[in-house]
């Protein structure tokens, strides 16, 4: 006897799946290319945060890694080692050789990074008649050496009133500011009243650069590499959030299934103090209990439980008072179990999906209102910033031509917030009974 063909279900037919829970619920996520797009994104995050240290192309709070001339270099500039510095007393005394005037020079070499005699001073004396004085100053650097090829240099402590033939002078220091082409051919012009007597100090840098790294998004006003920065405060903020959020659910979930199993005065008094604290805005709250404690990440961590457990609680409450009224509830009440037992074991696990929904969004939440915290100076410390904060820095910058600075994490935040939001929607549509296709 021929055996039937087997009867095909749809899998779009909740009554004929026979499926795990588990199974139907990845099944029908990954039918939204976009959940699955945020879902990606918000891995890649995850990750992220999780290996920063690791794949961070540098600690932007290690101050030995940190050099503050290269501060807010654009996305794309290259980190060169710097270039050897060698510095020299130059002392320029009057004296007089027969009918030809001249100049008495004595050079006193500070060694820096090179050895000294890295450089060879030559001065020529040029009298131009009209009470200046002036000489020809040229710098070779040594054959092969540290400072070779010379880039730059600088004169410190000449007379006022000098004229140099090339270069530039800082406006509020006596510093003139040589590049390497102005150094191998330069006319110093001292004034009449410079005495028989001029000290100044040359410094001179050069050699050949490695390139160290690249900074791809820019750096900030202190250095620090933006992307290395944006990874740790990546860490920073989803841990915070993700802690916070574990409290405040495990806490509220708590309170809410004891007011909707006991009921009664209990319930009564739980839920006016939910209603209280659901009707002060949740920044306000956030920002005394913050002006209270001090910054810190145990003060953030403890400010975010304090303004959210009153939802899950409220959240629970409501799905446990349609819950408490089901068959199964009495039985196991019938079954001689204890509360604790039924809320914990019978109750608990019928109002997961809708806390887990809750939690998710909450999580995005929890970031913003972190990141808003320390963008107003009341979040967490200097020395552990999150993505908030790194807005702040880079906020005076912003329309000073630095506008990578803030837009750069801000941009991550912004990223992140919306991969977790979409991930949570995509949620709530599955795993709403009444949204089931």
């Amino acid at each position: 006897m021929a055996r039937p063909a087997a009867a095909t279900t749809p899998s779009t037919a909740p009554a004929g799946d026979t499926r795990s829970p588990l199974r139907r619920i990845a099944a029908q996520y990954a039918e939204s290319r976009i959940a699955m797009l945020a879902l990606a994104t918000l891995s890649a995050v995850a990750v992220i945060a999780v290996t920063a240290p690791l794949i961070a192309p540098q600690n932007p709070y290690d101050l030995r890694a940190i050099d503050i001339e290269d501060g807010r270099l654009p996305p794309g500039s290259a980190k060169l080692s710097r270039p050897a510095d060698v510095g020299m007393t130059v002392i320029i005394r009057d004296r007089l050789t027969g009918d030809r005037p001249g100049y008495d020079v004595k050079a006193r070499g500070r060694a820096g990074d090179a050895p000294a005699g890295a450089l060879e001073l030559r001065l020529v004396a040029a009298p131009d008649g009209t009470g200046a004085r002036r000489f020809e100053m040229t710098l070779v650097p040594a054959p092969a050496g540290p400072l070779d090829p010379l880039r730059n240099a600088q004169l410190r402590g000449l007379p006022r009133g000098t004229e140099l033939s090339a270069g530039k002078k800082d406006r509020f220091r006596n510093v003139w500011k040589l590049t390497g082409e102005d150094v191998r051919d330069l006319v110093v012009t001292l004034p009449a009243s410079a005495g028989d007597g001029v000290r100044f100090t040359l410094t001179a840098s050069g050699g050949t650069q490695r390139h160290l790294m690249t900074y791809w998004l820019g750096t900030d006003d202190q250095g620090r590499d933006m992307l290395s920065a944006i990874f740790y405060g990546l860490r920073i903020s989803l841990g915070v959030a993700l802690v916070s959020v574990l409290i405040a659910l495990s806490f509220g979930t708590l309170v809410g299934l004891y007011a909707a199993y006991h009921g009664g005065r209990a319930d009564a008094l739980i839920m006016r103090v939910v209603d209280l604290q659901l009707s002060f805005p949740t920044i306000l709250v956030a920002l005394i209990l913050l002006a209270i404690l001090g910054k810190g990440i145990f003060n953030v961590v403890l400010a975010l439980v304090i303004v959210q457990w009153a939802l899950y609680a409220r959240t629970a409450r409501g799905v446990a008072l349609a819950e408490r009224q089901k068959e199964y509830v009495e039985s196991a009440a019938c079954l001689g179990l204890g509360p604790a037992r039924i809320i914990v074991y019978h109750i608990l696990p019928n109002c997961t999906p809708s806390l887990i929904v809750i939690a998710t969004l909450e999580v995005a939440h929890a970031i913003s209102l972190e990141a808003t915290l320390s963008f107003l100076g009341l979040g967490l410390p200097v020395t552990q910033p999150s993505l908030g904060l790194l807005i702040s820095n880079g906020f005076d910058y912003l329309l000073s031509g630095y506008p990578w600075i803030s837009v750069s994490p801000g941009v991550a935040l912004l990223i992140t917030v919306v991969a977790i939001n979409l991930v949570g929607d995509e949620l709530r549509d599955i795993l709403n009974p009444r949204l089931q296709r």
